[in-house]
This record gives C-alpha cells, structure tokens and sequence, in this order.
C-alpha cells in the first residue's frame, strides 16, 4: 500500500524535523498511537515498508530444522530420542553435564545473553543465528 507507506515517512520526516508526536498526529488527523507505532517501526527496523503478510513459518517445525535434524541422525545413527531408560537417569545426566560447564562458559552465555534476545526479538520470533 503506496499511501500508507508514504505518510509513515512522512511522519518520520516530521519526528526528525523534532514534531512532536500529538503535533504530527494532529496534523495529518491520525491517532497519536499510529504515529508512535510508526516511528517505532521505523527505529526497530530502519524501514517504512509494510511487513510480510501471512504468518511466519514456525521456527521449530520448519524444512531447514527438519533437514537439520535429520543430518544429525545421519551423522551419529546410533543416537537414540529415548537413550535413558528412566527420569532418573537423564536427571543424573543433565546434572553431570551442568557440572562440567566451566564458570567463564556461563559468564560468556550471561553476556551474550542481552544480544541474543535483541536478535529473537528482531526475528519476530522466526529463524535466527
């Protein structure tokens, strides 16, 4: 949609030029919430362009996962989804497997963190490395 693409920079324009939001919204005779979003949309994104439509294909169930995991099954076919017989067992090897991970391993993850989520956010929660 040409128009509604064209009055977002606009708005945009107007923000830059240091308008006011209730300013721009009374001048083109648009809610104070559709300018916010606006230029929101713009700082998150760096673009005014209307978002694909439909709804993103799920991250966990998509071709790429799907390939992915059966690759790995290639790689390592003796890999088994159920290789404990018991909770009890995977309890005693998650907790294993926790107490070898190192203090700088964590510290590293922990600091990543912040730049991880900014990532899954921007994704809109689709595919990210």
């Amino acid at each position: 949609m040409k128009s509604l693409t064209n009055l977002r920079e606009a708005i945009i324009v107007a923000h830059n030029r240091g308008k006011k939001q209730t300013e721009i919204a009374d001048f083109f005779g648009i809610s104070q919430g559709a300018v916010s979003k606006a230029i929101k949309r713009f700082e998150e994104t760096g673009s005014n362009q209307d978002r694909p439509k439909g709804r993103p294909e799920k991250t966990a169930r998509n071709r790429r996962n799907i390939m992915r995991a059966r690759e790995m099954i290639q790689r390592n076919p003796t890999t088994k989804a159920n290789s404990h017989p018991n909770v009890e067992s995977l309890k005693k090897a998650l907790t294993k497997a926790w107490n070898e991970i190192t203090l700088d391993t964590l510290v590293k993850i922990v600091d990543n963190f912040p730049k991880r989520l900014k990532k899954c956010i921007d994704s809109n929660g689709g595919y990210f490395e």
